[in-house]
């Protein structure tokens, strides 16, 4: 790939002033984080892959379209949503004032590990491979997924309590907040069962987790944001690197002959060549989502399926991925490609109406974001909900967020607004925190 400077200088700029801009214009330590964040992933998949020589100009319309109507967007939703932030912060920070004291907190960390230890013991025993972990096989995962297996109602209502558990898990490891080892040590022991359990663990996954700690600990601890800053520079080319090898080994391949150097230049290729090698070909191809399934499919993402069956739908990456590589999925020679969130706008919109899919994510930001921003207890939470939006929606696209968004925090959604309504926490905040609880910074942070 050849990168054209003054087109990518032009994107840099206009990234950086516009996302500064509204970074700037943004109240309060977690709406920046999550605003930096989302700008250097859009800069990142949608906008570096601009300055490829194959990569027409026209493209720029669309990423700088995108990149604007989005900030304007979340400033306006994050005004809308002021009056909802107080109700719930007040409300949360009741209910949550016991995390740090209670043992219902590390009994939620437990089960959720143990949830994650019982496919090592139903419906087989495999409990000895934490003893002996296998080599990661990507090709005997995809196999797996695509041949027709008859449903376990236990592990699917298994899933379903993993899901429902993932936002207290993270609410629980507030209280561990001045203990990171452990922290740490519960991330290492989440994605060694899952590696255990599939055969396999994704590279996002581990990226996740890493990023999730350190926001965590940028906001909780602006003492040491220095050392912090130094310890994720000296960690990203060796990310780089590990994510090369990793995604070579897990296919079977071989290292042989490959430098460091070359990991990661490979591995910057790919991650940037989004918009040249699947947005390109995908927006001029003329093919457009059906927006209708694409609703539909948004609706009944939190209806169990158990219950219902597979319900007909849009699926965004799978039906870019049939026309872009000329397969159905399941058929040989079959994956998901990303085209990154601008050129995926423009397929479920159209070129005139794509904007729209940013005005929809700026209010799943902000929505989520005021909700939470301030409850200190949330401090893992939201360091999750800015990876998220700045990696996971970015790379994945709307499909691989609303799944979390949706699924993953319906128990907390649930609480939330069951606060705001007045059904949870009406007991009165306690004066002074128990048994050191951290206090309600005015921009919603957490007071030591």
């Amino acid at each position: 790939m050849i990168i054209d400077p003054l087109i990518f200088l032009l994107v840099s700029l206009g990234t950086l002033l516009i996302g500064g801009l509204s970074v700037v214009a943004a109240r309060g330590i977690w709406q920046r984080l999550l605003l930096a964040g989302m700008y250097s992933g859009l800069w990142l998949y949608s906008g570096v892959g601009a300055a490829y020589t194959d990569v027409p100009e026209y493209y720029l319309l669309y990423y700088f379209g995108f990149l604007v109507v989005f900030a304007f967007a979340f400033w306006i939703f994050g005004i809308a949503f002021v009056h909802l932030s107080i109700r719930s912060g007040q409300g949360l920070t009741r209910v949550l004032q016991n995390v740090n004291w209670h043992p219902i907190w590390p009994f939620i960390i437990w089960i959720y590990l143990l949830l994650y230890l019982m496919p090592l013991v139903y419906p087989d025993f495999r409990l000895p491979l934490l003893l002996a972990p296998m080599q990661p096989d990507l090709k005997k995962v995809w196999a797996a997924k695509w041949a027709i297996q008859e449903i376990d109602v236990l592990l699917k209502l298994l899933d379903y309590a993993k899901v429902l558990l993932t936002p207290l898990f993270y609410i629980a490891l507030f209280r561990y907040r001045q203990h990171i080892v452990r922290v740490v040590l519960v991330f290492l022991a989440l994605y060694y069962l899952q590696y255990i359990a599939n055969g396999y663990i994704g590279r996002s996954v581990i990226v996740m987790g890493l990023a999730t700690i350190w926001i965590a600990l940028w906001v909780d601890r602006p003492n040491h944001r220095r050392a912090l800053m130094a310890i994720m520079v000296a960690l990203i080319p060796i990310v780089f690197v590990f994510a090369y090898y990793y995604s070579v080994i897990r296919i079977g391949g071989s290292l042989e002959g490959v430098t460091s150097l070359d990991a990661i230049v490979r591995t910057l290729e790919v991650e940037t060549s989004f918009p040249s090698k699947v947005g390109i070909p995908i927006i001029e191809s003329g093919e457009r989502g059906d927006i209708a399934e694409y609703i539909r499919w948004i609706l009944t993402l939190p209806i169990p399926k158990l219950l219902t069956g597979t319900i007909e739908g849009a699926r965004i990456n799978y039906e870019i991925s049939e026309i872009v590589l000329g397969i159905a999925p399941g058929e040989k020679g079959w994956y998901v490609v990303l085209p990154g969130l601008v050129a995926e706008s423009v397929y479920i919109y159209g070129q005139y109406f794509f904007w729209l899919h940013a005005v929809f994510i700026a209010f799943l930001a902000a929505l989520v974001i005021r909700l939470m921003v301030r409850t200190p207890q949330l401090l893992f939470l939201l360091a999750y909900v800015v990876v998220i939006f700045a990696y996971t929606l970015n790379r994945g696209g709307i499909s691989s967020l609303l799944i979390i968004i949706v699924n993953d925090f319906m128990l907390f959604y649930f609480i939330a607004f069951a606060c705001i309504f007045g059904l949870l926490g009406r007991r009165k905040l306690a004066k002074t925190p128990a048994r050191n609880e951290s206090k309600v910074g005015d921009d919603g942070g957490a007071v030591q």
